[in-house]
């Protein structure tokens, strides 16, 4: 967050590595977006992107950071630049799928299906993943495509999970409870992926928090951690009267956000939403709040 600090360097960095001055005077241009003059940092990266049109990834990093900005039209039109430019398989594939998150974000499901379709032509085998899609079916209220897709779900971890939502949906609450305690059950170890869906499914039939932390813990001292991951893992330190360690995941959880981009400087209103749904304790919710983005907030 020392921004000037950071523009400094940037500016020493084109003077004595002149070789790679794009590559400085980009990283230099999102800081400047950071700090609140966005004009003149979407003007290096367009000049940047105009000096380098074959570079798929500058017009993928305007949409992006348009996105952030709620510049609709501008993100749209950047993000469908860098796909048409993307050459390499994994290149189209990546891109589409961020067009297919900005179509979803917008509540486009349709475009988002499309983006999607188009993000897996160039893979043979065609998608590693489906979770995505059922999700956002999901969250449409549409339940019959959820299922249709949900069918096709391999990781038994998230199909659980997800069978449990629906069937809340459909008002079915015994159904809900069976699913999720066959997930309960299951040894999430055993699987490459799929550890925050059954950290879920546990946390929302009372089982033991202190297996959530042992399982959790182990995925984040491998490095293969998920952000929503991280958000599990506070909420079963909370369970357990634990606020310090709460707050020591939940400090990670927003460094991840501060690292990335758009740059975040608060965990999001959904991710608060899930941690304040799963947490009783009040006491501890009003200590830890701080590290969430809440709706009504100023």
């Amino acid at each position: 967050g020392e921004f000037e600090k950071a523009i400094q360097l940037y500016q020493r960095l084109i003077e004595t590595g002149p070789e790679s001055a794009d590559r400085w005077r980009r990283d230099m241009a999102l800081v400047k977006i950071d700090m609140g003059q966005v004009e003149a940092g979407l003007d290096e990266l367009r000049a940047q992107a105009v000096a380098h049109p074959a570079d798929h990834r500058l017009w993928l990093t305007i949409g992006l950071e348009s996105e952030a900005l709620g510049r609709w039209e501008d993100a749209e039109e950047n993000l469908q630049r860098g796909a048409r430019r993307a050459s390499e398989p994994n290149e189209i594939t990546d891109a589409y799928l961020l067009l297919f998150d900005f179509y979803r974000a917008q509540g486009r499901v349709e475009e988002a299906l499309a983006a999607w379709d188009k993000a897996w032509e160039s893979q043979e085998e065609g998608p590693d993943y489906i979770f995505p899609v059922y999700q956002m079916m999901w969250e449409t209220g549409d339940l019959e495509r959820a299922h249709e897709y949900l069918s096709r779900e391999k990781n038994p971890l998230r199909k659980g999970l997800y069978q449990g939502f629906l069937a809340q949906d459909e008002g079915k609450p015994d159904e809900v409870i069976k699913h999720w305690k066959r997930v309960a059950r299951m040894a999430p170890i055993d699987y490459e992926e799929g550890q925050e869906a059954w950290a879920e499914a546990a946390l929302r039939v009372d089982h033991a928090p202190q297996d959530v932390i042992s399982v959790l813990g182990a995925i984040l001292d491998e490095g293969s951690f998920t952000p929503r991951g991280l958000i599990l893992q506070a909420v079963a330190e909370a369970r357990i009267g634990h606020t310090d360690h709460a707050e020591s995941v939940l400090a990670l959880a927003r460094q991840v956000g501060l690292r990335g981009r758009p740059r975040r400087e608060k965990l999001s209103s959904t991710d608060w939403a899930l941690f304040d749904e799963l947490v009783e304790n009040d006491e501890i919710k009003e200590e830890l709040r701080h590290f969430f983005e809440i709706d009504g907030d100023l």
